[in-house]
């Protein structure tokens, strides 16, 4: 079946980081999980959690090479690039995939006058790979990344990484409605572990704003025979206290199902 798999949890907040005490249980970063596959380091999102991924980079010994898939490209999704230490580092190769169009959006968003510096001031080796939905990648360890088209306003990626007998699959930023919700369960099918945007409870969901609660993200979990899932992507509004309710609820109904705070490493 392969090496084990590592998941670290950097980052679990969406829209804005919230620094406040309050959060800090949970944590105050906005979105970025990394996937240690046994020498391939597969990251999903580069939100402010990016930054503490990249002071462990740059340790003495730390990871040569990252592969980052963005979602997408809206701001707590990608703020945590200005931040990531790797790229002023020679000996780094970091590569970034996305939707159509990235790298002509990562070269205005890394630039003045939103930025001092871009991809073409940074030392290491940075490669941009544009993907589209269907399409897949292989990773140095043999390890595979699909895209799937999601569901948010401007557009969004889902990603599921495969190799050695397991299955990673990555879905924030989701409003499963109807056929979405069949598309993902068919993508999601088996996996190992589910990544789901719990952005809200039931009560605040907002149709179209693109977002999900933690029981859409378990029936889907049901349906699809998912082993686990891992609900992050928290509102801003939600702090320690809210979480901690939800989060009883949420292993009440299932086993399987747990809430992400920053720092959390998860054996696959």
């Amino acid at each position: 079946m392969g090496e084990s798999w590592r998941m670290t949890v950097w980052g679990v907040r969406g829209s804005n980081p919230t620094p406040e005490a309050d959060f800090l249980g949970y944590g105050g970063n906005t979105s970025c999980f990394s996937v240690d596959c046994g020498g391939t380091l597969a990251v999903f999102d580069a939100g402010s959690g990016l930054t503490g991924l990249g002071e462990y980079m740059a340790r003495p010994g730390g990871p040569r090479r990252a592969d980052i898939f963005l979602s997408h490209l809206h701001l707590d999704h990608v703020q945590g690039l200005v931040s990531f230490r790797p790229f002023f580092f020679p000996s780094k190769e970091v590569h970034l995939y996305g939707r159509p169009g990235l790298r002509e959006s990562l070269e205005r968003l890394l630039s003045p006058p939103w930025w001092p510096v871009g991809l073409a001031n940074f030392s290491a080796e940075v490669q941009v790979h544009e993907m589209c939905p269907g399409g897949a990648v292989s990773l140095p360890g043999g390890e595979r990344a699909e895209a799937m088209e999601g569901r948010h306003p401007d557009g969004c990626f889902y990603y599921r990484l495969e190799g050695g007998g397991k299955r990673v699959v990555y879905a924030l930023d989701c409003e499963p409605d109807g056929e979405m919700a069949r598309q993902l369960a068919d993508f999601a099918r088996g996996a190992d572990l589910l990544v789901w945007d719990a952005n809200f409870v039931e009560e605040d969901l907002k149709p179209g704003w693109g977002h999900s609660t933690w029981r859409q993200g378990l029936d889907i979990a049901r349906g699809a025979g998912i082993k686990r899932v891992l609900m992050a992507h928290y509102a801003g509004s939600y702090d320690d206290r809210f979480l901690r309710g939800q989060e009883a609820l949420a292993r009440e109904a299932s086993g399987s199902v747990y809430f992400a705070r920053e720092g959390l490493v998860m054996e696959l």
